[in-house]
């Protein structure tokens, strides 16, 4: 049996507690009391990849080494269930620092609050987040280091509230960070993927490339398990796609669990540019007043491309208020159609009794509403489709760079598959602080389906060009002429019923 090569990294005494093999010590390096207090360092590291990549034993090592080099300071470790986190990790804790080293008592163990206080003053929690409103159970205390293990099993409401409030020094020389070990899938997935993987941060946020590092780990980089159990590499390939891509290979992109993989901001967003006036344009709407509504704004080209050229988006607007709001941003007469919902008609009795529907409050400022294409499955076929680039490398639908569409393909990236519907993209809602959600994605696919993806015709006639763009020009113009010739000339029509009011 060959020596496994690993580091000590947390020793008591002569005792080796923590020893890391090559990879974690890569991570291990990062931290930031191994470096002088005037060396910048990433508030963010994230670790992992592959399954049986040794993140849970480099979690605990962390913990120990925080607790021990920071006297006075406190980290937590988080799993997504009280269950998880006292069977992946306080088990094994307590196993692998005992309690007693030499006559000396290295901490107490409160199992009612997961807590582990230390001899020197520090203090080591266990939590969990299941759901968004766990964390206000940390709402009060303050802690120098966070681990957010499996860390795509969260919500980046989660991740951001909790780094946003809570981490912060506690003790003298410490200096906060957090700990980002886990597995590509899960709810969290695009969010760990565009920070740790794709590097693409957001400055209107506060994401700093300096702050963020991440050290890639796969099974081969631990020796130990592959000595102990060289089987574990076998039943990986077992899984299915995208499952095997990722637990076996750590990899990001293979399937990305998404309902939509064709996705690639390098094709599909494009300059924003002044639309030809012959274009058709049109909108589509999600209504919503506690979780978010958005409207979208769209051109079809020449050939049947697609340009989303804004996405409109609110929260908590009552229906005139949103009216409002995209008649600001788009002219409605230009809209030749507008999809939206069939909640936009229904009577809803929190409104009250005999009160405008959403389409009829639309139509006072207008907007015509139409029923949308619903339908889940093929709407989600025929964005896809849309998105595929043909062999030319153009996909038929491209978005204008704006901050609308950011956030709106930010939701797009974040739609994983439906685990009881492959076919269709998991419904999920925003939070109570209409955070998340898929509205934009119902949106997006409203606006999509009412102009479906048409089948190649078989015959090409190359002497007519009925859709070249000069036709279309030429055509727009005649027809923009014989309407304002006809309204001059027009006269307004009398009627003696009153119930008609006056007709202009």
């Amino acid at each position: 049996m060959s020596k496994i090569p690993k580091i000590p990294v947390v020793s008591v005494g002569d005792r080796v507690i923590y020893a890391l093999q090559p990879k974690q010590y890569e991570a291990y390096k990062l931290l930031p009391f191994l470096r002088p207090p005037e060396d910048p360092y990433p508030q963010n590291i994230g670790y992992g990849g592959a399954a049986g990549g040794g993140k849970s034993y480099f979690s605990r090592s962390v913990l120990a080494a925080v607790a021990l080099y920071w006297p006075g300071s406190t980290a937590i470790l988080f799993r997504r269930t009280e269950k998880e986190v006292k069977e992946n990790h306080i088990i094994y804790f307590r196993t692998e620092f005992p309690e007693w080293l030499d006559d000396q008592h290295m901490y107490s163990y409160n199992g009612q609050d997961l807590v582990f206080s230390w001899y020197n003053g520090s203090r080591t929690l266990f939590g969990y987040l299941r759901n968004d409103a766990d964390v206000f159970t940390y709402q009060g205390p303050q802690y120098d280091v966070m681990i957010f293990e499996e860390s795509t099993h969260y919500t980046e409401f989660m991740i951001r509230w909790l780094i946003g409030n809570r981490l912060r020094s506690t003790a003298p020389g410490t200096r906060p960070f957090s700990l980002f070990p886990s597995n590509p899938g899960n709810r969290g997935h695009a969010f760990y993927k565009r920070l740790f993987i794709e590097r693409r941060y957001r400055e209107d946020q506060g994401e700093e490339p300096g702050n963020y590092a991440f050290v890639q780990a796969k099974l081969t980089d631990n020796y130990e398990l592959m000595q102990n159990d060289p089987g574990y590499a076998k039943r990986l390939n077992l899984l299915p796609s995208p499952w095997k891509e990722w637990q076996r290979d750590g990899d990001w992109t293979a399937g990305v669990g998404l309902a939509i993989t064709q996705l690639d901001r390098k094709i599909h967003l494009v300059p924003p540019f002044k639309i030809p006036p012959h274009w058709p344009q049109f909108g589509a709407f999600d209504w919503g007043y506690e979780h978010p509504w958005s409207f979208g704004h769209y051109a079809i080209s020449e050939d049947g491309k697609i340009y989303k050229i804004e996405t409109i988006s609110g929260w908590r607007q009552l229906p005139h208020e949103i009216a409002e709001r995209v008649s600001k941003h788009v002219d409605p007469h230009t809209l030749r159609w507008i999809h939206a919902g069939h909640d936009s008609w229904a009577v809803r009795r929190a409104l009250g009794e005999n009160v405008p529907t959403v389409a009829e409050t639309f139509n006072q400022y207008g907007m015509i509403l139409t029923q949308a294409n619903i339908d889940r499955v093929q709407g989600l076929q025929q964005v896809r489709l849309r998105l595929t680039p043909n062999e030319a490398g153009d996909p038929q639908l491209v978005f204008f760079d704006t901050e609308g569409n950011r956030r709106c393909l930010d939701t797009l990236e974040s739609m994983v598959t439906d685990p009881h519907d492959p076919e269709d993209a998991l419904k999920t809602d925003a939070n109570e602080y209409g955070e998340g959600g898929d509205d934009a994605y119902d949106e997006t696919r409203y606006g999509i389906c009412s102009r479906p993806m048409a089948a190649p015709s078989l015959v090409r006639d190359e002497g007519v060009r009925a859709w070249a763009p000069e036709t279309l020009a030429h055509e727009y113009e005649q027809t923009h002429r014989h309407r304002s010739d006809l309204r001059s000339k027009s006269t307004p029509l009398e009627y003696d019923d009153p119930q008609f009011g006056d007709v202009m």
